[in-house]
């Protein structure tokens, strides 16, 4: 066992002289638990940066739609179809029968109505809390002269019909190749929505 040297002060002579220490410690440095506390913080940061670094690799959103040029051209169509909509004066009714399960529309406008409409319905979640958005998209013909309708439960299933009943709020939009109407359709107002 080796002394460990400290300097002690000699006051006669006014200079420091070498003088072993007989009350040194002779633990290694690796079972001091100072050390260890030392060597932890950056230690925990050096693992958070590897973990936070392997969650953006592995888990990051995409920020840019891959079909984002498409989607930009097509934000002037939706406009120029929303234009086109308030031109022909398209005014509607939306009614949500839940006994027979349809929803029929009453359409009018100063321009001729196509033979049938397309319907999306698009919501997020259910009562639940649920973040799935639901989007489901009908056909409706029409029967009669500005009159349309669809059968939910053929077109979707029972469970789809009751999975998107359930939703609180749903973002509605009704379009042709040359015109669009897009409304916001609450829960509480589900049996009518006037359109636009």
């Amino acid at each position: 066992m080796q002394d460990e040297i400290v300097v002690a002060p000699d006051a006669a002579l006014g200079w420091h002289s070498l003088v072993p220490n007989q009350n040194a410690s002779t633990e290694i440095w690796y079972k001091e638990a100072w050390v260890w506390f030392v060597i932890a913080g950056p230690s925990l940061v050096v693992i958070a940066c590897l973990w936070t670094a392997y969650l953006a690799i592995h888990g990051a959103d995409q920020v840019v739609a891959k079909d984002y040029y498409r989607q930009g051209l097509m934000i002037n169509t939706d406009l120029q179809r929303d234009a086109r909509a308030q031109q022909m004066q398209l005014k509607g009714a939306l009614h949500w029968n839940l006994d027979s399960s349809k929803i029929s529309l009453q359409l009018s406008a100063n321009a001729r109505l196509p033979q049938q409409v397309r319907l999306s319905l698009a919501g997020s979640g259910a009562d639940s809390g649920g973040v799935e958005e639901l989007v489901r998209r009908l056909v409706l013909q029409q029967g009669s002269p500005g009159i349309y309708e669809v059968d939910l439960s053929a077109s979707l299933g029972q469970l789809e019909f009751e999975k998107l009943n359930q939703v609180k709020l749903l973002h509605l939009k009704l379009e042709t190749d040359e015109w669009r109407l897009t409304k916001d359709w609450q829960a509480k107002d589900r049996a009518r929505l006037n359109l636009p």
